[in-house]
């Protein structure tokens, strides 16, 4: 169900740092580094990277790497579109996620998907850092650094990812020598490549971030003084035996120097920063430690004033009171930062998952109504509204909610869920197999949507026009497959 991860378990997934250095593999400095909208690495589709990008990010999901989170999710795309749709020249498609995992690290893969892991948004301290970080692995995208790195090793790309993946669910499992082992077992001559190659590329993710970072209105500084802060970070709490942020994105003297050169040829004006990255930040810091230590910590940071604003610690403080199960205190806090006159979206979005966590799905529905009413745009409310329906016994409306949001967002994952929750209830056997289908295909799980269609064709109960589109979507899903079995010999 789409509920905010409300029991939080941190993931030490020290293997995920290698993820980054799995598709950051470096280039030869004697190769010349593309522009935009060169065509060179066309061997490699965008079509071949999509789907290698979303076959990772189907194992990804499957271990539990990726933070299931909407607000944090949400955050992160919301910002990456900012740099996006000030960078028009982009367009390869984006898709950015939160990684359940407090040690710093951030990486891009094949197709697009950039993984934060929760200990980098920590770290940094502006929204601008922060956003420096996403142009940097936007960069790495769009000069197509790994199209052309795929394009040399396209026979084995496919173990890479797949090596990927075990040495992810090998961690998950606890199993730090077997993940150890799945890594060097399938990735260790292209880890070295990486360490021996990757400076250029590094330097020209620099270059081309920093002129994304700019055009999105952010403090063009962030990033020099980012890789300064990271670099004494990781330097005390790199222990070497997983490769950190530091070993997939090399952080030299000469960078720092050159980002630092590149920001002061550019006026100083005030960074467009939104509010909502504090926020964030908080909602992530309460899932550090175990519930208590989230709850001492922010009582400590409101007592002794040490915050970056008091409005977020105190929403953090009702974050770890929702984690803890004390909904109690966490409407008390929300109250209170209701009282000084403050209204936000995420403030709603936590009220409403108090009411909901606590089974009060009377008042869920009727607050969320009202919360939706107010801040018509945020994600969230538009999951937690239908999910109180639809625990109220009330699919009909639930349905007619979720099909509204889908109209905004057809590809989202979780409306999707929902959707087929609602059509299961309705007892639509055709819908609830497509909806599910669609959301499989997006997840990057080709086979299990082709069983969803499959199925949806054979319910029997929809009009001839939904069984005509099943049909056609369980064929495209077989194309699919074809290709992806072409693309992995």
């Amino acid at each position: 169900m789409p509920l905010r991860l409300h029991l939080f378990r941190s993931r030490w997934l020290g293997s995920l740092a290698l993820i980054a250095a799995a598709t950051h593999l470096g280039m030869s400095q004697a190769q010349r580094l593309p522009e935009l909208g060169d065509s060179s690495g066309s061997l490699v589709s965008a079509a071949q990277e999509r789907r290698m990008g979303q076959e990772a990010m189907r194992e990804l999901r499957a271990s539990g790497a990726v933070l299931n989170d909407p607000e944090v999710n949400g955050y992160l795309n919301e910002l990456g579109k900012r740099i996006l749709s000030a960078n028009p020249e982009i367009r390869e498609p984006f898709e950015f996620f939160a990684v359940a995992d407090s040690s710093v690290n951030a990486f891009a893969m094949p197709g697009g998907f950039i993984g934060v892991n929760m200990g980098l948004v920590l770290l940094t301290q502006t929204e601008s850092e922060l956003a420096g970080v996403l142009a940097h692995e936007i960069a790495h995208v769009t000069q197509k650094h790994y199209a052309r790195q795929l394009d040399d090793q396209r026979k084995n790309a496919w173990m890479q990812i797949a090596g990927i993946a075990a040495a992810v669910l090998a961690a998950r499992a606890g199993n730090g020598d077997a993940a150890q082992g799945a890594l060097l077992g399938s990735q260790a001559a292209q880890i070295q490549g990486y360490l021996n190659f990757s400076r250029d590329n590094e330097r020209e993710a620099d270059r081309i971030g920093f002129q994304y970072l700019r055009n999105a209105q952010f403090d063009p500084g962030a990033m020099s003084t980012f890789m300064e802060r990271l670099q004494r970070a990781t330097s005390v709490s790199d222990t070497g035996a997983v490769p950190g942020y530091l070993r997939t994105h090399p952080v030299t003297i000469e960078r720092v120097g050159e980002t630092r050169a590149l920001a002061s040829n550019v006026a100083l004006r005030l960074p467009k920063e939104n509010s909502d990255y504090f926020y964030v930040r908080a909602l992530l810091r309460s899932y550090v430690g175990d519930e208590q230590q989230a709850i001492a910590h922010f009582k400590s940071a409101i007592a002794e004033r040490k915050f970056s604003t008091e409005s977020s610690a105190r929403y953090g403080l009702a974050a770890a009171y929702l984690r803890a199960r004390e909904f109690a205190s966490t409407k008390q806090e929300i109250g209170k930062l209701c009282a000084d006159g403050l209204a936000h979206p995420m403030f709603a979005a936590l009220l409403g998952q108090a009411y909901l966590q606590n089974e009060e799905f009377g008042r869920a529905s009727e607050f969320l109504t009202a919360a939706i009413e107010r801040f018509p745009n945020h994600t969230q409310l538009h999951y937690d509204l239908p999910e109180a329906l639809l625990r109220l016994k009330q699919p009909k409306l639930a349905m007619q909610r979720i099909e509204a949001s889908l109209a905004k967002r057809s590809e989202d994952v979780l409306l999707l869920n929902l959707a087929s929750r609602a059509a299961a209830d309705l007892g639509q056997k055709l819908r609830q197999h497509r909806f599910l289908g669609e959301q499989y295909f997006r997840q990057g799980n080709l086979s299990a949507a082709l069983d969803q269609f499959e199925l949806s064709s054979k319910a029997g109960d929809g009009d001839y026009f939904e069984a005509s589109y099943v049909e056609a979507r369980a064929r495209d899903m077989k194309r699919e497959i074809a290709l992806a079995a072409k693309d992995k010999r």
